[in-house]
């Protein structure tokens, strides 16, 4: 559970089979992240999404990739100098660089920055980890996830091929399809049962999200529908909403949420605004954070 405040509301936010707060909780919102059921008493909407059964031997796993996809994550193996980083309970400092290198990449594809705060409650949970992959001293992807018992699931990934020459690009994306390799082998061996790539764009119109899907399938997922739902539970959330609703919705429209092209994840933008993940316009007070 993760628990951060705005101006006027405290919100609570659950990911994948988390119980409800408790009724005397002080929160004002209740957003549940790819629920594994809907909750009929919330605002809801579906989110598609490719998982992996961590349940499976590695050896059956590593089978269910593509050709390319193994030979790429050979290739890497065999050639590549790369060092990974594993930050299963990442420090402040940690976050901040992951933060500095997401809002990079962000900037380049004129997305909105991750809100400090938001990624700090997170942090405090104690649900939040970090994967970086490096050369030498340059940063080329970062992976944050979020955990809820058997579940974890990708929430941010972003990368460096943004003005990348080509040779550079083809390594960024053997390095991060080791880094999905090496985690999917990490967190089955922290006891993790379920991989969730963070989002499968169920449409046709969009080439970039269209070629990220096709990433995402190299590595032989299952397709789900979970669900991401709002809650107001108090009335000054109530009031909240309704007074929104009198807003141009052009107003209220989050920036897109976005992984890396050539295969990081995305966070799909959802129809409704209110469901959007938390930039920097959203978390404006101190963030607090629950286990």
């Amino acid at each position: 559970m993760v628990a951060y405040k705005t101006r006027w509301k405290h919100y609570v936010e659950l990911w994948f089979d988390e119980p409800d707060p408790a009724d005397d909780d002080d929160a004002d919102v209740v957003v549940r992240r790819r629920a594994l059921k809907p909750d009929r008493r919330a605002q809801i909407e579906e989110f598609h999404s490719l998982q992996i059964d961590l349940s499976q031997s590695p050896e059956s796993i590593h089978a269910r990739f593509t050709r390319n996809t193994r030979a790429q994550i050979r290739r890497s193996t065999e050639s590549d100098d790369l060092q990974f980083d594993f930050f299963d309970h990442p420090t402040a400092a940690q976050t901040d660089e992951f933060i500095a290198f997401y809002d990079a990449f962000a900037r380049s594809k004129g997305l909105a920055p991750l809100s400090a705060d938001y990624a700090d409650a997170h942090r405090r949970s104690g649900h939040f980890s970090l994967t970086r992959v490096r050369r030498g001293d340059e940063d080329l992807v970062w992976h944050a996830n979020v955990s809820s018992g058997a579940y974890i699931g990708l929430a941010y990934s972003a990368s460096q091929l943004h003005d990348a020459e080509q040779e550079t690009r083809r390594l960024i994306g053997r390095a991060n399809r080791r880094l999905h390799w090496e985690e999917l082998q990490r967190f089955r061996a922290l006891g993790h049962r379920c991989y969730d790539f963070g989002g499968w764009y169920e449409g046709r119109s969009d080439p970039e999200r269209l070629s990220i899907n096709r990433f995402k399938e190299e590595f032989g997922g299952k397709k789900v529908v979970l669900f991401a739902s709002i809650e107001n539970r108090t009335l000054v959330a109530k009031l909240s909403a309704a007074l929104r609703s009198f807003v141009p919705r052009r107003a209220l429209v989050q920036p897109r949420s976005a992984g890396s092209s050539n295969g990081s994840s995305v966070e799909p933008r959802p129809k409704t605004s209110a469901l959007s993940l938390p930039n920097n316009r959203t978390v404006v007070t101190t963030a607090k954070s629950r286990s």
